[in-house]
């Protein structure tokens, strides 16, 4: 009876971690697709801000004919506009909920929508940014795994080496404790 107490408690924990799991694995790859379009909205952003739209304006166009991660957040972004929600705090409500910094760094220029005279410029700067800060994030990665390919061929270097260094090794302590 306690086994099979254990055994019920187990199963359900472990199924319980593994839809966590899940969940994190997916909010993960959102963020990194979110990350890797955001670039590319913001500039098409920055080319509607310098053609003379509103912010407003510019953000539902995008998400009305644009489609992926962003386009889905922008569209609720808008409807949240639509709601009442003033445009910043409706920005801002979506870089809390993204959890991207990348993003919240963006907000935070769009925010100067009253204050900036070409706000255009500005998200196209933050693209670029971002654009860099992507790209030195993959260099690191590739030289990360780089850097792993060595772990199996030093393993499989040192082992045998090892063993060949040891028979010498044991064959000369015998003779001298034989003597």
């Amino acid at each position: 009876l306690p086994i099979a107490a254990l055994l019920t408690a187990g199963a359900g924990a472990l199924a319980f971690l593994l839809v966590e799991r899940q969940l994190s694995a997916a909010s993960a790859q959102r963020q990194d697709r979110l990350l890797r379009e955001l670039p590319v909205i913001c500039e098409q952003l920055g080319m509607l801000l310098r053609a003379g739209y509103s912010l407003g304006t510019a953000l539902d166009r995008l998400a009305r004919r644009s489609s992926g991660v962003c386009a889905e957040d922008l569209r609720h972004v808008t409807g949240r506009i639509r709601q009442g929600l003033d445009e910043t705090a409706a920005l801002r409500e979506w870089a809390d909920v993204a959890a991207v910094p990348a993003l919240h760094r963006v907000v935070g220029v769009l925010a100067l929508n009253r204050q900036a005279g070409d706000l255009g410029r500005l998200i196209g700067e933050e693209a670029r940014s971002i654009r860099r800060d992507a790209h030195r994030t993959l260099v690191e990665a590739m030289k990360r795994r780089a850097q792993q390919v060595w772990i199996p061929v030093t393993v499989a270097t040192l082992v045998p080496g090892a063993i060949l260094l040891a028979i010498p090794f044991a064959e000369a302590l015998r003779l001298f404790s034989e003597t």
